[in-house]
């Protein structure tokens, strides 16, 4: 099952995700109702023992529930492990961003918990950018908690992992001591921040979306984002070097066909080029970037998913996106 739910344990604000599942809130509710609306159900930490043995370790279990009558183990961890709960999440959500929930789910048997709200949108010239507030908790003890700002509304296994791979912004949550006031603080300052921010980046993007472009001056900007790599210099035995060239070469055709993916993009073939933010303008050519990017051409459905979901050079991906960005703001600042 590709959305991993924890039995209906999902619900959802405005829309129904893609799998149908759980609940659509018909009202704005908080975080703390909306987990009592799915179903609690408890997480807590025991002695971990062996044979009536103490091993100096603690179990985190998930005590049994009505549609899972099992007690489960989510992992072993050292004493000085400090479990957020789904009800700490909740809590701390609603108290230090206080704004209605736009997703909330539990992914497995309950060892992931998720919950997201909608930041505030940014509309340039009809253009939407959407951008979600998401807490993912692990309660395995091998992953940290997260507090994200991405574009992607996350309703199920799939969309929480792509979500980490296209975040804007993430901070981890260790679950030591600290572990609640940080998510606390984080949640706090990432909102106020996005709300402060959304005014100032509206103006840019709007500036941008308002800079007209003729197709040599976009051509310059895929050309700064995909530069030609510098040929290798003679310095190596020759069977080195031609493993140097081969790559020099198939990295200049690479570079090569991302600009010219890029153009195409613009030119029409991107999503929302047409519209009249994007047509013609210095935004439409940024966001050419980002969706060879995200989406690059020529790429089966699966292979697109596994891109999203880390597999590849994300990090070059980000690094793209962000010569472009920085390429538009210096044009017209």
């Amino acid at each position: 099952m590709a959305h991993n739910l924890f039995g209906d344990r999902f619900a959802d604000a405005r829309q129904p995700a893609w799998h149908e599942l759980g609940q659509v809130f018909e009202k704005e509710v908080s975080a703390t109702e909306a987990l009592n609306q799915i179903g609690r159900y408890e997480v807590r930490l025991a002695e971990a023992t062996a044979d009536g043995v103490s091993l100096d370790r603690m179990a985190i279990l998930r005590d049994p529930t009505t549609d899972d009558p099992e007690t489960r183990v989510f992992g072993i961890v050292g004493n000085d492990y400090a479990l957020i709960t789904p009800e700490d999440v909740c809590t701390i959500f609603d108290e230090h961003v206080g704004k209605p929930i736009e997703t909330i789910g539990a992914l497995g048997f309950g060892e992931t918990f998720f919950v997201s709200t909608y930041l505030p949108t940014l509309d340039v010239k009809g253009d939407e950018i959407e951008n979600y507030l998401l807490v993912s908790n692990p309660m395995t003890g091998l992953q940290s908690a997260e507090v994200r700002v991405t574009p992607v509304r996350v309703v199920c296994q799939n969309t929480l992992i792509a979500s980490d791979r296209v975040a804007t912004q993430k901070m981890k949550v260790v679950h030591g001591k600290e572990g609640k006031q940080r998510m606390a603080d984080w949640l706090r300052e990432t909102y106020e921040f996005a709300e402060t921010t959304a005014k100032v980046l509206k103006d840019l993007f709007e500036v941008m979306a308002s800079t007209r472009v003729k197709d040599a001056e976009a051509r310059k900007l895929f050309e700064h984002v995909y530069a030609t790599p510098k040929k290798p210099e003679s310095n190596a035995p020759q069977a080195v070097m031609e493993q140097r060239l081969q790559w020099w070469q198939e990295n200049v055709a690479l570079m090569q066909r991302r600009r010219e993916g890029a153009k195409d993009l613009f030119e029409g073939l991107g999503y929302g080029q047409d519209t009249p933010a994007a047509k013609g303008t210095l935004w439409g050519a940024y966001n050419a970037v980002v969706e060879c990017e995200d989406y690059r051409r020529g790429r089966s459905g699966d292979q697109i998913s596994a891109s999203a979901m880390g597999w590849g050079a994300t990090a070059e991906r980000a690094a793209c996106k962000k010569r472009a960005f920085d390429y538009a703001v210096k044009k017209v600042s």
